[in-house]
């Protein structure tokens, strides 16, 4: 077992959770377009960014503590995917810092960059995942002007199970991956 603390709660979790999922166990839900429970973790979408610190070692290779006797915190240098991120004994997460809202609005509007903004006239206008984390995390407008309506394949077989509505595509990859891995 994992002790890690996530957004100042802490929680024990099996050794090899992800993140993501150990985040759901201490009631903070990471947005994830990519990741699936059921399918290999790709962190291709990277919705999930988030902040992650290692307790810091010293040179005696002990855990380094503070005065009040907790250990130092190492923060990596970049975001890490939360989904596929495997938690450590001793590792912190921070998923509402601004920086983390900065990497999330910037996801958002660049994956809006090639989508229909049909919202309205949408067969999954209200209960579109891309609608919710927009209206959650979307910068509101886009810096790109939008010329007119994307134009591409509506229906693509990826396989007997599986049809591609390429017009509606995030890039996400999990109808390939569940074509591939599942079907």
């Amino acid at each position: 077992m994992a002790k890690v603390t996530i957004d100042n709660k802490i929680v024990e979790v099996p050794n090899g959770t992800l993140v993501v999922e150990a985040a759901k166990k201490v009631g903070v839900e990471i947005p994830v377009f990519c990741y699936h429970p059921t399918l290999q973790p790709v962190g291709m979408c990277r919705m999930c960014l988030v902040e992650v610190g290692t307790p810091k070692r010293g040179k005696d290779g002990q855990f380094e503590k503070d005065a009040n006797g907790n250990a130092v915190i190492a923060w990596m240098p970049k975001l890490q995917t939360a989904c596929t991120t495997v938690i450590s004994d001793g590792m912190a997460v921070r998923t509402d810092t601004a920086q983390v809202a900065d990497a999330r609005r910037s996801v958002v509007e660049f994956l809006l960059t090639s989508h229909p903004l049909d919202c309205p006239i949408c067969d999954k206008g209200g209960e579109c995942p891309l609608q919710n984390l927009t209206m959650a995390y979307g910068p509101g407008q886009s810096r790109f002007p939008v010329e007119s309506k994307f134009h591409n394949e509506k229906r693509v077989p990826l396989g007997d199970l599986v049809m591609l509505d390429r017009e509606r595509c995030i890039q996400c990859s999990r109808c390939i991956r569940f074509q591939d891995e599942i079907a």
